[in-house]
């Protein structure tokens, strides 16, 4: 008998501004769409603007993902959105036998670029993307590099529920509606999670305010909005990150 580790909530500190902005969707003209070769598959996602979008299961009209994106800042002078202040600068599939993507997004005035490879798991219903910050290492010091998530649970964006949560050890952000979960976990040591409501207290707006992540809230019931859930994972950029 294989015995599995419980999951638990990590705490009880309730985000606020319940229930957040109202829901949009990214744009239709996209620069690629994935999916396993595993007819066994029932993940597909896109890619625009240098950023995976929408992620459909477990069919392939049924969004659960709106994007992912990283957010830039140095916690003290800038902060940029990768969607829009960095430049998309290439987009090519890994190998002409997979739909995996390796899609690079550059600092305009050129300091620095982050180069993702996105690709379904073979067999499960997992989303892959290994991350790379590369630049001048006196500049790279500075950075720190953010993971914004923005759930889409059941194709709508109203009455999801997020939380921070432990499993096996790990810290993980997870979304949930009708039964059907959304997990999101990192490779990266010393991360800071966050869940909240877009507009209020959601990671993009802890961010711009103060060039910095200062919220860590653990629960964030029957939201809705852009970006219902916004879940931040607090990285250095010393190493590579695969979530």
């Amino acid at each position: 008998m294989q015995s599995h580790a419980p999951v638990r909530v990590r705490g009880d500190r309730a985000a606020f501004g319940r229930p957040g902005t109202a829901p949009r969707w990214t744009p239709g003209a996209k620069d690629g769409v994935g999916t396993a070769y595993a007819a066994s598959s029932r993940l597909w996602c896109t890619l625009w603007n240098g950023i995976g979008t929408e992620v459909y299961f477990p069919t392939i009209d049924r969004p659960q993902v709106r994007d992912l994106q990283y957010l830039v800042s140095d916690g003290r002078t800038f902060f940029r959105e990768e969607k829009l202040d960095l430049v998309a600068s290439s987009v090519e599939r890994t190998s002409e036998h997979t739909l995996g993507y390796r899609v690079t997004t550059t600092d305009p005035e050129g300091r620095y670029a982050i180069t993702k490879e996105i690709v379904s798991h073979p067999r499960r219903p997992c989303l892959l993307q290994r991350t790379h910050l590369s630049g001048d290492d006196a500049w790279l010091s500075r950075l720190h590099l953010d993971a914004l998530c923005s759930p889409r649970m059941g194709g709508a964006g109203w009455g999801d529920h997020a939380y921070v949560v432990d499993a096996a050890g790990r810290q993980m952000l997870a979304a949930e509606k009708d039964g059907v979960w959304l997990v999101m976990a990192a490779t990266t040591p010393r991360a800071r999670l966050s869940c909240g409501y877009v507009g209020a207290s959601g990671g993009w707006t802890d961010l711009v305010d103060d060039l910095r992540m200062d919220w860590e809230f653990d629960v964030a019931r029957d939201g809705r909005g852009e970006g219902t859930w916004s879940a931040l994972a607090h990285w250095c950029s010393s190493a590579p990150l695969v979530t």
